[in-house]
């Protein structure tokens, strides 16, 4: 039996395998001699052919990942940087000192000129829509972090801050942190929109009311927030591509899939279980590409 600290480093296990692929290909030696001062043995052809063939791969595969990448970027462009953002939510010495604030609130005619830009190209777009839905989803967020279940907020978020939403909540599972809180929003404003040749974005303000605390559950310890009730501000910032319009079923808030209109059921990467359409990567329809709340 072999102790995991008995383990090849990764250092030790490139050495060992270069020493391998020089054995497997270096000639034999052969086992019956003719004489002591004759060569040591001879290529094995098959051996000739695999190690072409492995040069050709690393060679070509560069040739077949570039021209992928460069498409991937050249259809989705900053989108697909957008939509693998991370959970923005201040923490630690962050969180303590307030150095984690709000980004300012644009001014109104910045605001008014992104949603005009928006409407140019998509007639049913609807800021009210939008600032309901916030609001429904910041309760969305408040259940999932009161129960540990990311599942609520698989319809809204998009993939790649759903799944750093989902590790946040089985770190804290695994180190016996809860949030026995609960809040509401109590008024939304539309504080920024913009609209790109590549991208749509919306920042919502909400106003929430309630108790917001993290509870070491082993120590019964409050290390952030506060049991008392009280009111904070938060920004969920939706976004989607400018190929996008509102879905003429309603789409995401109304719980259909903006790709095909049937009612809303998601498999665990986010797709339609009719259509089989991507839905939260924002190809359709807003979805939630940032979540930041004012320190607590």
């Amino acid at each position: 039996m072999r102790l995991d600290s008995d383990k090849d480093s990764l250092s030790e296990w490139f050495v060992s395998a270069s020493r391998s692929v020089m054995r497997w290909g270096s000639v034999s030696r052969s086992k019956h001699p003719v004489n002591k001062t004759s060569a040591l043995g001879c290529l094995n052809p098959f051996l000739i052919i695999r190690i072409v063939v492995v040069l050709l791969v690393i060679i070509l595969m560069p040739l077949y990942l570039l021209p992928v990448l460069f498409v991937r970027m050249a259809t989705m462009g900053r989108t697909s940087i957008r939509y693998s953002s991370m959970l923005d939510v201040s923490s630690g010495e962050t969180a303590r000192w307030s150095y984690g604030a709000l980004e300012p609130v644009a001014d109104a005619a910045s605001v008014q000129a992104g949603t005009a830009a928006i409407a140019a190209h998509d007639p049913q777009f609807d800021p009210g829509r939008i600032m309901n839905w916030a609001a429904s989803a910041t309760g969305l967020i408040c259940e999932s972090l009161r129960t540990g279940d990311a599942t609520p907020a698989r319809t809204f978020m998009a993939n790649g801050l759903f799944r750093s939403y989902q590790a946040l909540l089985e770190l804290r599972s695994k180190v016996g942190v809860a949030c026995p809180a609960s809040w509401r929003a109590t008024s939304a404003a539309l504080v920024d929109a913009v609209s790109t040749p590549l991208f749509d974005e919306v920042r919502v303000r909400l106003h929430c009311e309630g108790s917001c605390y993290e509870l070491h559950e082993p120590s019964g310890s409050v290390l952030r927030g506060s049991k008392e009730p009280g009111t904070w501000m938060e920004d969920l910032t939706f976004g989607r591509s400018a190929d996008a319009v509102t879905p003429v079923a309603g789409g995401l808030p109304a719980q259909r899939c903006p790709s095909c209109g049937a009612p809303l059921a998601l498999d665990r990467d986010g797709a339609c279980t009719y259509c089989h359409g991507i839905v939260t990567a924002g190809r359709h329809d807003w979805v939630l590409v940032g979540w930041r709340r004012e320190p607590w």
